[in-house]
């Protein structure tokens, strides 16, 4: 389209002309794309003296567009002919050393650096600059970065600044290099003692995300041994991590040196332990904060309330909490009225759960938010009728369902006929990440409810938001065919199909359960078709694939095929041989020959004497032996 970019571009630098340099930019990059090496140099030649302001400026535009397309030789013979003083005063330096980097280009890199060094301009960016470069080096791992970051600054004897230190922990943070981000922060807090707490944020949110719960205490050591001055937030992210990891006690330990610190609220601290006993369903450890909260004299605030009142194990245990709260002066926030809601849709009485919306003291803006949390509670706790004649009244009102309440709905919404409500729901959720769990959800009602050509489409749409996660589903779909009873194997098999179909492949966890299906419903010819499965995906049979396929095939009286398979089976495992002494005993009719009594028992004998002895059997090989007994002792 050189026609409509010359156009435009046209357009643009009349309407402003300072816009020249960077239209220039995208020009080369046009002609690039379309492999035009006659008018990329004509572009070349039309700025070699670079006498001009503007052409220097494009020069430099075109550098950059050789450096995004990989073009080494074009970039350096650019590079070459342009002035280093102005190269180092450009607003495109942080990019040029970014492309130095990935070209590899490390003598162009040093000698800027040098002049850059000597003539003491610029100083303050440099160790920005060296991040740069060091980072956008090609397959360069983590450790490697940190590495080259710190060769450079010892070459030209500059301390790395904290702007740029801390981009070298978020690196380190978003690959999960926890340890490395903290050996980072450490060097840093020796050359700068005034080291702000923030710095550890990143390193604390890394932890949480990656469930790295146990570098707490490293971390707050870290922070212990410098002195530093740890605000409000950060003594609660540290206590999170304690009682996710259920350290009640290294929790306590940290809430010990924010009191004794004197000049921050505990409240918050309390209610961060607080919460992680509720979650380990320990009523009297939270009580026992409660406690420990009055003799510190620490006032609880609404959010020590929202927890208390959720988690109620009684009635009369909200009307003490509420009757306390008024006591105390304390406001009723929204999310005590969605507190209020829970516990009692969770106690069974809806109708006080209900009343809550009665309350007049509830601002208007609320309502929508605690009317949400109420459709919720009743999805959640059997009321799922209720919640969806609320969620009409919603929708008439033209207020929008909060996005959990959805998910709430969908989840426990099980009745055939509500495919279309189901798909009105998944409406409500904006976030992709919420949309992919309520679709996913969706999805396995269309497998409960034989709604074939609605899963395919939804695992159309769930391939384009996220393909990784969408293989963890069709094991969830293929886990929910194999458990329904009858099996829909001919659902199963058009999924298989449309699975394929969609470039997607079959994972071994989705055929073992097709598989198990197939077994489940005594169909030895589907099995086949899903035995030779494992081969087209490039995946060898493995002992509990072949004793699966031993079951279908004993189960179809093919003797001939039965006893082939037998023969490859590795019979090194007594959990093994048990469960092939099962099957034979459970499917094999009258005049096939079983084994006989005294070996069946030094089986038995080999296996018990193998539960004490030797590690457990795998679930899966569990789940055949299990079956097996059960068909041995059916009709």
């Amino acid at each position: 389209m050189s026609e409509e970019f010359d156009m435009f571009s046209v357009f643009f630098k009349d309407a402003n002309p300072q816009s020249s340099s960077r239209i220039a930019y995208y020009e080369m990059l046009l002609w690039i794309r379309a492999q035009d090496e006659e008018k990329i140099q004509e572009l070349c030649r039309s700025v070699e003296d670079f006498n001009e302001e503007g052409d220097y400026d494009i020069a430099e535009s075109y550098m950059l567009a050789f450096a995004e397309s990989d073009r080494r030789l074009d970039f350096i013979s650019l590079l070459e002919s342009l002035d280093p003083t102005r190269i180092l005063r450009s607003k495109y330096l942080l990019t040029i050393f970014q492309s130095l980097g990935r070209l590899e280009l490390k003598n162009y890199a040093e000698k800027l650096l040098q002049q850059m060094r000597s003539k003491e301009s610029g100083v303050g960016k440099f160790s920005s600059i060296i991040f740069e470069y060091a980072s956008n080096m090609p397959n360069i791992a983590v450790e490697d970065v940190i590495v080259s970051f710190d060769r450079w600054h010892e070459q030209f004897e500059v301390a790395p600044s904290i702007s740029a230190s801390e981009k070298i922990i978020s690196v380190c943070c978003k690959s999960s290099k926890i340890s490395l981000a903290l050996d980072v922060a450490e060097c840093l807090c020796k050359s700068n003692p005034d080291m702000p707490v923030e710095l550890f944020h990143p390193i604390i949110q890394a932890c949480e995300q990656g469930s790295e719960f146990h570098m707490v205490h490293p971390i707050y050591d870290l922070m212990r041994r410098h002195k530093m001055k740890l605000k409000t937030e950060t003594f609660r992210n540290m206590i999170n991590l304690c009682v996710k990891m259920k350290d009640f006690e290294g929790a306590y330990r940290i809430l010990t040196d924010a009191e004794e610190s004197g000049d921050i609220s505990t409240v918050s601290l309390y209610n961060a332990i607080m919460l992680g006993y509720f979650r380990e369903k320990n009523h009297n450890g939270a009580q026992m904060v409660m406690a420990q909260m009055q003799i510190a004299g620490v006032k609880p605030d609404s959010e020590t309330y929202c927890y208390l009142i959720f988690n109620c194990e009684f009635e009369e245990k909200i009307s003490e909490y509420l009757d306390q709260l008024r006591q105390d002066g304390i406001h009723m926030s929204k999310h005590i009225y969605m507190s209020l809601v829970s516990a009692y849709a969770r106690l069974g009485n809806f109708d006080m759960a209900k009343q809550v919306l009665q309350n007049k003291e509830i601002p208007p803006k609320y309502l929508n938010e605690i009317k949400s949390a109420l459709i919720g509670a009743l999805a959640s706790n059997g009321k799922v009728l209720d919640g969806l004649i609320m969620y009409d009244e919603i929708k008439q009102s033209g207020c929008h369902l909060e996005p959990k309440s959805a998910i709430a709905l969908i989840e426990n919404t099980q009745t055939k006929g509500e495919l279309d409500r189901l798909y009105q729901l998944l409406e409500e959720l904006g976030d992709s990440n919420m949309w992919f769990d309520g679709c996913s959800r969706v999805l396995l009602y269309c497998v409960q409810h034989n709604h074939p050509n609605a899963a395919i489409g939804l695992l159309k749409q769930l391939k384009e938001k996220d393909e990784m996660s969408t293989y963890m589903v069709i094991d969830q779909v293929f886990s929910q065919i194999w458990d329904m009873d009858p099996v829909n194997l001919d659902f199963g098999m058009k999924i298989l199909h449309a699975v394929k179909e969609l470039g997607l492949n079959v994972s071994r966890t989705s055929l073992d359960f097709l598989l198990s299906a197939c077994v489940k419903a005594k169909d030895s010819n589907r099995a086949q078709l899903i035995w030779t499965e494992y081969e087209s995906a490039g995946l060898p049979h493995n002992v509990l694939t072949s004793l699966r396929m031993y079951q279908a095939l004993l189960l179809s009286q093919k003797k001939k095929a039965t006893k082939k398979l037998l023969r490859k089976i590795p019979k090194e495992d007594v959990h093994v041989r048990y469960i092939i002494d099962s099957c034979q005993r459970a499917y094999c009719s009258q005049n096939l020959k079983l084994p006989s009594a005294s070996r069946s028992s030094s089986i038995k004998r080999a296996a018990s004497k193998a539960g004490s002895t030797c590690k457990p059997a795998a679930s899966g090989t569990e789940v055949f032996r299990n079956e097996a007994e059960e068909a041995h002792t059916g009709p």
